[in-house]
């Protein structure tokens, strides 16, 4: 996969993780409290590599799609962990995590798509320069045209775009996370 590519050279802060993973610093600061994501730590620092980033988008696509305690979702991913190895030289398109929460229970399974999380991680990581990690309080001198120079050059990548375009996009992706896409197939 072009991830370990591109996070060859780059370690992540917290700050800048949450950014390329599109969730707040606090919802990816707790998953690291409570063991779900496990990153290195560098001078009291945690350090986000590739492994760490694919393993919280996938705790944060099943914690989203489930809903569920943290232990529960902290055993999901130590079994992730351990399989992930084989994970990455084939690359499938979904992993399927079967599970039971009680044992009296049928197993539930809930298929991830591993290969697109996997791609829009790579596509985030390519902006990954936008995302400084600054410290908080006073800015420093000149946050002003770093930031909008930042701006600039994410203006560049976007390209020539409208006002109509961008706001069919924002209402677009609005009802797309209204509407829950639901599907139930048998099988035998």
């Amino acid at each position: 996969m072009l991830i370990v590519a591109l996070m060859k050279a780059q370690r992540l802060k917290l700050k800048q993780a949450s950014a390329v993973l599109q969730v707040p610093p606090k919802d990816l600061q707790n998953l690291v409290q409570f063991g779900v994501v496990k990153p290195k730590r560098s001078e009291g620092t945690y350090v986000f590599d590739a492994n760490a980033l694919l393993t919280a988008k996938v705790a944060l696509y099943l914690k989203d799609s489930l809903g569920t305690r943290s232990s529960v979702l902290s055993k999901l991913m130590d079994a992730f962990s351990a399989s992930e190895k084989g994970l990455k030289s084939e690359n499938p398109a979904y992993v399927v995590f079967k599970f039971r929460l009680f044992a009296e229970q049928e197993p539930l399974k809930l298929g991830v798509p591993f290969r697109s999380l996997g791609k829009q991680i790579e596509e985030r990581l390519r902006r990954v320069d936008v995302y400084k990690d600054l410290p908080r309080g006073r800015k420093r001198r000149g946050w002003k045209k770093e930031f909008l120079e930042s701006l600039m050059e994410a203006a560049k990548d976007i390209g020539e775009i409208s006002e109509e375009e961008i706001l069919r996009t924002v209402r677009t992706y609005r009802r797309e996370r209204r509407t829950p896409e639901i599907t139930v197939a048998a099988e035998t």
